[in-house]
């Protein structure tokens, strides 16, 4: 699950502070408002994590990235961004090590005592590192921020594999994880010192882990994963391995175990119970690696229900186009009231590094985390006042902003894969997310929403066998009423008016009218910052462009699947699939055309992946031409 990798700060990352007078008057509102009477009335969130990233500096430096391993050394850069994260209302810090495909805190923040031949750096060179992250540790302290350091199992060295003979393909079994014995996109060997499962191994890691919380005594805990890099049965790990090592370090340290990739069944059994370990904690994907909905998805709720215990709710986005924001309060305060109805919900992650250009969701998550208060307008709209110089630029900035947050969400709503596997979200909108050629994910759309959000390939396959009366129908068209005039639930059999496909698309595009024309009333008001607020309005005029490409090319997948499912009686349906197929592809030239221009400057640094590439904006177009030339193969068309 790996997080972005750029840390840099974006243009509008300037630090804002909620002014003191709004703070004050907001942090003693009547949170009561919003409950019944008598009923409790909302507390703050115990923690509220942010993400840092810690490299590994010998690395980074031994791979020409130079200004990376400096970035790992500046104590005053530390200090920024820890002060920054204590100011924002944030009380924990996640840390997660990197590169994380060849190192782990395993690899570079122990010294190995136990073990001695798994020491990879020199003497010198641990020295300095636990100096560092002991400053750092130590300072987040000092801000009110707690340290909890991202955990991998089962990850040795490259020394420790090396001196044991795992430096190799090995025989397959229940010891070892082949899916690391590979090459990662640098060429740089990675994988010989993950997923090798042994009595020995579970010996280093014990070992480990003991010694890393005597080194670091600030440091609070461990948040991790029985998954990836982990063979055999992954919830017997932690008692094992993990608590052996928790136990040795001498203090109690809180372990938060993520639900990635774990059976619910076998966290119950082998990991929940206090008799395995009394302080643990879980953390689970509130959309999975995504942002899609408000709500947390059913079985997020589930698993922290059931298991009963303390709960982060994890808030991750993956894969996002750069530059392209997703930066509503609102939408912040709303995610974050449906976490606290969840009763052993004690706080979240924030999976936002301070590079992401997202101030105003990232502070929002802060301040509402802290302050269970209801919420308001007014104080983002002093911070974009402030910024810009006019209150009513300010007004429309604001709601241009929490129109476009949400146009990413709904595609993926429709567009629905929860982990992030190299498909970006906002650049990219590929038929293959409801044709066969992945069969996993296309009958689906979000299960926030099941029930009521008609997925397009089961829409599709309802249209072709039962006809026309079943499609985008709202009850008004009596020629498709006859039967039951008004009653497309009826027709549908579900528990609520359903939302076809159509009907959702057209909410996306009016939300990228919405998001343009708040921010060309914006523009002209704007008296200060004239750069980062036209910066704002090409964002919102990007959005809305590929707002019109996205509705096309559902559209286009509709029509496309009506008429291979259907057969030659839908024959209108393959001319209209080819016109709106056609349309999308012009659509999507005109928006990424924009984004080139305006946003990636020509640069060719904002790209798009899929299927594990990389391409650049006009590549991408390219890419769209000929998918657009595939559309009878993609969609089973009968021959001629």
């Amino acid at each position: 699950m790996p997080p972005e990798n750029n840390q840099r700060e974006g243009p509008m990352l300037t630090r804002f502070l909620l002014p003191t007078v709004l703070l004050a008057s907001m942090a003693f509102a009547a949170a009561e408002e919003e409950s019944p009477p008598g009923a409790k009335a909302p507390a703050p969130f115990r923690i509220r994590m942010a993400e840092e990233q810690l490299r590994n500096p010998f690395w980074y430096a031994a791979n020409g990235e130079a200004e990376e391993a400096r970035r790992f050394w500046d104590a005053q850069e530390w200090d920024r961004a820890l002060t920054n994260r204590s100011e924002e209302d944030y009380n924990a810090i996640l840390y997660w090590c990197a590169p994380w495909q060849q190192h782990q805190w395993q690899t570079f923040l122990i010294r190995h005592r136990e073990f001695p031949q798994a020491r990879d750096l020199k003497p010198e060179q641990y020295d300095r590192i636990i100096a560092q992250v002991n400053r750092i540790f130590r300072r987040a302290h000092e801000l009110g921020l707690k340290n909890f350091l991202f955990s991998y199992f089962v990850v040795t060295t490259p020394a420790f594999a090396r001196a044991h003979g795992m430096d190799r393909e090995m025989e397959p079994s229940e010891t070892v994880d082949h899916r690391h014995n590979q090459k990662d996109q640098r060429g740089s060997p990675i994988g010989y010192h993950l997923g090798v499962r042994n009595e020995l191994t579970r010996a280093f890691t014990e070992a480990a882990i003991g010694e890393l919380f005597q080194t670091y005594p600030e440091l609070d805990g461990l948040i991790g994963q029985m998954a990836e890099p982990l063979p055999g049965k992954r919830s017997t790990w932690y008692s094992e391995a993990v608590v052996p090592g928790l136990k040795r370090s001498g203090r109690d340290p809180i372990f938060i175990m993520m639900n990635w990739m774990l059976p619910l069944e076998d966290f119950l059994k082998d990991i929940a119970p206090k008799e395995v370990y009394s302080n643990t904690w879980t953390s689970v994907l509130a959309n999975g690696e995504m942002l899609s909905d408000i709500k947390p998805y059913p079985a997020a709720v589930r698993w922290a229900e059931e298991a009963g215990l303390p709960t982060l709710f994890e808030f991750v986005r993956h894969n996002y186009g750069d530059g392209l924001p997703c930066d509503s309060p609102r939408l912040a305060y709303q995610m974050l009231r449906e976490c606290r109805k969840v009763d052993n919900c004690i706080g979240y992650v924030a999976w936002h590094l301070r590079s992401n250009p997202n101030w105003l969701f990232r502070r929002a998550l802060g301040f509402y985390g802290k302050n269970p208060v209801p919420y308001s307008d007014e104080p983002w709209v002093a911070l974009l006042d402030e910024r810009f110089g006019d209150r009513r630029a300010a007004q429309h900035l604001l709601k241009a902003f929490d129109a476009s947050a949400r146009i990413t969400m709904e595609v993926d709503a429709l567009a629905w894969t929860p982990q992030d596997i190299g498909h970006s979200h906002q650049l990219i909108l590929p038929y293959s997310y409801w044709t066969t050629e992945e069969p996993r994910w296309s009958q689906f759309a979000s299960p926030a929403r099941a029930g009521v959000l008609l997925p397009v390939r089961y829409y599709a396959s309802v249209v072709a066998k039962h006809g026309e009366q079943f499609r985008d129908n709202n009850g008004t068209d009596l020629a498709k009423n006859r039967d039951h005039p008004g009653a497309q639930e009826i027709f549908w059999l579900l528990t609520d008016y359903p939302i076809t496909p159509e009907a959702h698309m057209r909410k996306v595009r009016a939300l990228g009218e919405e998001s343009l024309r708040e921010a060309e009333l914006a523009l002209p008001l704007v008296k200060k910052n004239r750069t980062e607020a036209q910066a704002a309005y090409n964002w919102m005029k990007a959005y809305k462009l590929l707002s019109d490409y996205y509705e096309r090319k559902v559209l286009a997948a509709i029509s496309a699947l009506v008429y291979g499912m259907g057969g030659k009686r839908f024959q209108a349906d393959r001319a209209k699939a080819e016109r709106l197929a056609d349309e999308s592809v012009r659509l999507y030239e005109t928006a990424l055309n924009f984004i080139w221009e305006h946003i990636d400057k020509k640069s060719g640094q904002m790209k798009g992946r899929w299927g594990g590439k990389s391409f650049t904006l006009p590549e991408l177009i390219e890419n769209e031409k000929k998918e657009r030339e595939r559309l009878p193969q993609l969609f089973g068309w009968p021959a001629e």
